[in-house]
């Protein structure tokens, strides 16, 4: 039978008899690479399966809320990398992901704005006003 290149590693195989239009080879890593392509092509191409999936995700985070604290704590090696390499994604973009103060640092205007109560979290009892704001020096 006539060998042929794997899609993940390059290496030469010779494809089982059952299949012999096969793009990987058997080791365990192109198998992973192999499934992976699998599943984000199923997942753009499904609606089904990818709604499922996020819902399986969502399920899985919601039992396991404090894993990546817990990873953090017990990997402190990857955790000092991770920041490391988050302050550099940070310099590149000019500014942090996480941000809690959203204020461009530039000096208030005066105007019209919408004021939205965030507490408490209803949207029952969401409450709006339309205000208007003077600059006082």
């Amino acid at each position: 039978m006539d060998k042929h290149w794997c899609t993940a590693c390059g290496q030469a195989f010779v494809p089982r008899p059952q299949s012999p239009r096969q793009l990987y080879c058997s080791k365990e890593e192109c198998q992973q690479s192999r499934k992976r392509l699998w599943q984000i092509t199923k997942r753009k191409t499904d609606p089904d399966y990818h709604q499922n999936q996020a819902r399986a995700q969502a399920s899985w985070r919601r039992a396991n809320g404090d894993y990546w604290r817990q990873y953090r704590d017990t990997h402190p090696d990857y955790a000092a990398q991770n920041r490391a390499r988050q302050r550099l994604r940070n310099a590149k973009r000019g500014r942090p992901i996480a941000n809690s103060d959203t204020s461009t640092g530039e000096m208030p205007v005066s105007g019209i704005f919408k004021l939205t109560a965030i507490a408490p979290d209803s949207w029952a009892g969401r409450r709006e006003w339309i205000v208007q704001l003077d600059l006082v020096l």
